[in-house]
């Protein structure tokens, strides 16, 4: 219990794995706790491990879309996470097989901080900044074990929310200027 109230005070940044393109991991006391890889260049599959498992996250759908969580190696889906709106990641709800339903969204303004809260609505995780240089912290340390899954999905979104900006960022410039 101690390590858990020790994490929870810290924040953890979202590193570059060396030598392995496409992917980032949380260092915890030196051992790799999560792992997320994207898998292809052009497309949305995700890789995540951990030592709770291996899953892959995929987003699916064109207008309503939302996104596919399977174990690794299976082709049922284990968790749905749906937007609140028609294709942006800036909130929305995460509802598992069994029931268990979390919930993403914005802290504060502008789309800064996010955090996935649990069943109780209360936060569990918290997230800063982009892509690039993405923080993560515990906001509880109450036992969860499928944080790391949560971990990776809360920064997939983070990754396709930053790549739907550049994208709607490009056609508005093609626009205007054709």
């Amino acid at each position: 219990m101690a390590r858990d109230r020790d994490r929870s005070a810290r924040e953890f940044i979202w590193q570059k794995v060396p030598k392995v393109s496409r992917a980032r991991e949380i260092v915890i006391d030196g051992e790799t706790w999560v792992r997320i890889l994207r898998v292809k260049v052009f497309g949305s599959l995700a890789s995540v491990e951990s030592k709770a498992g291996a899953w892959t996250l995929k987003r699916v759908g064109w207008f309503r879309t939302r996104i596919s969580i399977r174990a690794a190696g299976t082709e049922t889906d284990l968790a749905i996470f749906t937007p609140s709106w028609a294709w942006f990641g800036s909130s929305g709800a995460l509802q598992f097989e069994g029931g268990s339903t979390y919930f993403w969204g914005p802290t504060k303004s502008y789309g800064r901080e996010h955090s996935i809260a649990g069943p109780d609505r209360n936060p569990l995780l918290r997230f800063r900044g982009g892509p690039g240089k993405c923080r993560m912290a515990f906001v509880s340390s109450s036992p969860e074990p499928r944080l790391p899954l949560l971990a990776a999905l809360g920064y997939y979104l983070i990754q396709l929310t930053d790549e739907d900006a550049g994208v709607i960022a490009a056609i508005a410039g093609a626009a205007a200027a054709g």
